[in-house]
């Protein structure tokens, strides 16, 4: 471990090997911070935050502070960060307002400049998210979703894996997987068709959800009809019955 003179680390906090650690920054009672993490200048990582291997935390960045709920304070909670992840400068990471719960963000994250992940989001492995975006509580981002910047959403909202959402939209309900929405209020344009070939999805699996998504956004039909006539019309495969899924699972309705 590299420790910067004019950093403060808790005789409690497990550091892992080759962890380095910048001036200025502190680190908690009961943190863990995995191998060759480096940690940037003025970092402030508070009690019981797990970062996991390989990471990198650059200036200013928070994590593991109180989340922005009246009357919620001292929760005996955390915030849990995957291996090879990076977080970028100013980027606050709340934990949860639950005793004994955790704030997640995955593995091979990006967290672009000053983006704010509120109490109890769970962020899944191989997401960006761009300069800018907040979350509220309670948000879902599943794997492989590219959030753009100066996003704004709603609490309990769902972005859908290996979507895209573009900069500036407001985000009120769940984002399909596989599409891209953009706007304000934000509006269904069609699938992330980059974002689905540079997954290595095959042809006939993105041709299929192309099509699904063009009967969602077809304006005589309501979204049960559309769902009707996906499995009437397209071969299902697991990524159109992924998508069914999750439309007949989401609570605050989709975007369309």
């Amino acid at each position: 471990m590299t420790k910067h003179s004019k950093s403060e680390i808790d005789p409690s906090a497990e550091l892992g090997k080759d962890v380095r650690v910048g001036p200025f920054s502190v680190v908690g009672p009961g943190v863990k911070i995995g191998d060759r993490t480096e940690i940037g200048p003025s970092v402030y990582i508070e009690a019981g935050a797990v970062v996991g291997a390989d990471c990198r935390i650059f200036h200013g960045a928070s994590i593991g502070g109180d989340p922005q709920v009246m009357g919620v304070r001292d929760v005996e909670a955390s915030v849990e960060i995957g291996d090879e992840t990076t977080i970028r400068e100013f980027v606050t990471i709340h934990r949860s307002a639950k005793e004994n719960e955790k704030t997640i963000v995955g593995k091979r994250c990006l967290l672009m400049a000053y983006v704010h992940l509120a109490h109890d989001c769970v962020i899944g492995d191989d997401v960006v998210i761009v300069n800018g975006t907040g979350l509220s509580g309670h948000i879902i981002v599943e794997e492989g979703a590219f959030i753009s910047g100066m996003v704004g959403t709603h609490q309990f909202v769902r972005f859908g894996k290996l979507s895209m959402t573009s900069g500036m939209s407001r985000i009120g309900q769940d984002i399909l997987p596989f599409c891209t929405v953009e706007g304000n209020p934000a509006r269904l344009i069609g699938t992330n068709a980059v974002g689905l070939k540079r997954a290595g999805m095959a042809p006939a699996i993105r041709s299929g959800l192309k099509k699904a998504v063009r009967f969602l956004m077809q304006g005589d039909l309501n979204t049960t009809q559309a769902i009707e006539k996906i499995e009437e019309e397209i071969e299902i495969s697991d990524e159109i019955r992924y998508l069914i899924n999750f439309i007949n699972d989401s609570d605050r309705g989709i975007i369309k």
